[in-house]
């Protein structure tokens, strides 16, 4: 959705994604899956009440 928005708009991404993400490019949906599958592991066992933001700094702005 988002890159057909952008072509609506006649942006690009190299140009858009600095505006949106600390890392200067959009995620990859295997980066958000990996956030939620160690969510769903043994590995988080200890995590509770937490807020995991999966979004390259976005809520950091």
């Amino acid at each position: 959705m988002l890159r057909g928005a952008l072509e609506q708009f006649g942006l690009d991404e190299e140009t858009y994604a600095p505006q949106l993400s600390l890392l200067n490019r959009f995620g990859q949906a295997k980066e958000v899956a990996q956030a939620t599958l160690w969510l769903a592991s043994d590995l988080s066992s200890y995590v509770t009440g937490t807020t995991i933001h999966a979004n390259a700094g976005y809520t950091s702005r």
